[in-house]
């Protein structure tokens, strides 16, 4: 397992506190009908409807599906907190969770959203703790995985940079 492999794990497992409770965000595996893994193709399409993606041409969205990786998470479990780095980004597929900053009251969002986009692309940390208010299953991208496909592809970059000039829509900056 290379070093980048480890680091991935390491993130994926974790233990960060939040009311008490350890964070287990977890990879998927498949199986029964309920938990069977998106396929590229069903990425694809789950990721073209996420404003940020929604100028990137298929094929190359295909390079951005492939280092999406399907996680799950726990209800009262932390995606990630407030002023944590942004080193990772969530498509939720299933799920609701609760977007709070400095205690006010949590806006919820669910299925489509695209939690920690803005503040992973600026390379900042996160303005605002998103938790899971129920079983969440989402597809999470690393910052590095998909700056190393920005880099491959500059249709990747092209269609994330006019996604943010004409302001795409981000509920978890």
């Amino acid at each position: 397992m290379g070093d980048g492999e480890a680091r991935r794990r390491d993130r994926l497992n974790r233990v960060t506190p939040w009311a008490g409770l350890p964070a287990q965000v977890t990879e998927r595996e498949g199986g029964g009908r309920n938990t069977e893994m998106l396929t590229t193709i069903e990425k694809v399409n789950v990721l073209q409807k996420a404003p940020v993606f929604a100028g990137v041409r298929t094929e190359s969205l295909a390079r951005v599906a492939a280092i999406a990786r399907e996680v799950s998470c726990d209800a009262r479990q932390p995606l990630f907190r407030e002023n944590d780095a942004a080193d990772t980004m969530f498509l939720i597929l299933e799920g609701r969770v609760a977007l709070a900053r400095d205690g006010k009251e949590p806006q919820e969002v669910g299925a489509g959203e695209l939690l920690g986009a803005m503040p992973l692309l600026a390379g900042e940390s996160h303005a605002q703790s998103a938790v899971a208010t129920q079983s969440v299953r989402a597809l999470q991208i690393e910052q590095q995985d998909l700056y190393d496909a920005m880099a491959e592809d500059f249709n990747i970059t092209r269609g994330v940079l006019r996604a943010l000039v004409h302001g795409a829509p981000n509920p978890a900056k």
